[in-house]
């Protein structure tokens, strides 16, 4: 899939930065209040924050929008390929956390890259039947606070510290 980058306007960058910017502390928020009582949704809620925060970087650091169809392969495939360009921010922004996740296991750009594709795989297992056996209740809740320890709340302050 070829990945055409589209640019803000100047007429509706303010907009779009602002919405993405709400959108992922309420999606952020929502999966917190909703970890313990619906954690197959806690997930998919914490992934959005992260696809928003991914777009609110790329529209807020390289005045680019995400649209159309496909919308979630876009962000990630143009979010892989910018952060890469910020490396040096990004490096040392993962340097800072690998003290304090588990799930950060190098100083390297494509440890961010790797944290919003795992989202991205982990809201679908979530949202989407797979044909896979239900999980308990129990497992569920557990797996929603690993994610949310592991790779929601890693991804967010980074990518917050790159804005």
């Amino acid at each position: 899939m070829e990945i055409k980058e589209e640019h803000l306007e100047e007429t509706e960058k303010q907009r779009y930065i602002d919405f993405h910017k709400e959108a992922y502390k309420e999606d952020m928020q929502l999966s917190e209040k909703l970890l313990n009582d619906f954690p197959r949704w806690s997930i998919i809620s914490g992934y959005y924050a992260m696809h928003d925060i991914a777009k609110l970087y790329l529209g807020k650091i390289h005045l680019l929008k995400i649209t159309g169809e496909n919308v979630h392969a876009k962000t990630l495939a143009l979010f892989a390929k910018y952060v890469k360009a910020d490396a040096k921010k990004a490096v040392q922004l993962l340097e800072e956390a690998k003290n304090k996740y588990d799930a950060i296991i190098s100083s390297h750009p494509s440890a961010l890259i790797g944290l919003l594709s795992k989202g991205k795989e982990e809201r679908g297992k979530a949202q989407y039947y797979s044909g896979a056996d239900k999980k308990s209740s129990f497992e569920l809740l557990k797996a929603a606070n690993y994610f949310s320890d592991n790779f929601v709340k890693p991804f967010i302050e980074i990518i917050e510290g790159m804005l």
